[in-house]
């Protein structure tokens, strides 16, 4: 991985700490050495969760959100459930709407 590369991840991984800070969320981009098992790109006070950041110059399940924020009323948020063919399932929204979706669950399941 050449120099410029590495310097972007950085900067994705600082923006990513950073944005969850705006949530409230204590964070910090993690020093690694050798991007060992276990080490996750933030730490934060998301106990038992692993953050790995990835900033590339297009994501490939991107258009998959262009799709859902297209399709869905004003008043909605998109959410993406995704899979590969033998693989495990992913959701993906965006960022913004983190803790509205998150109150939403919760909501759904106190009902």
């Amino acid at each position: 991985m050449g120099r410029a590369s590495r310097e972007k991840g950085k900067r994705g991984e600082r923006e990513f700490a950073g944005l969850l800070r705006q949530f409230g969320i204590e964070s910090r981009r993690t020093q690694q050495y050798c991007g060992k098992a276990g080490t996750s790109d933030v730490s934060s006070s998301l106990e038992g969760v692993h953050i790995e950041v990835k900033r590339y110059a297009r994501i490939a399940a991107m258009r998959f959100m262009d799709q859902a924020k297209a399709d869905c009323k004003p008043d909605h948020l998109p959410l993406v459930a995704m899979r590969e063919d033998g693989g495990q399932w992913a959701i993906m929204f965006r960022a913004e709407d983190l803790h509205k979706i998150a109150t939403r669950i919760v909501d759904a399941v106190e009902m």
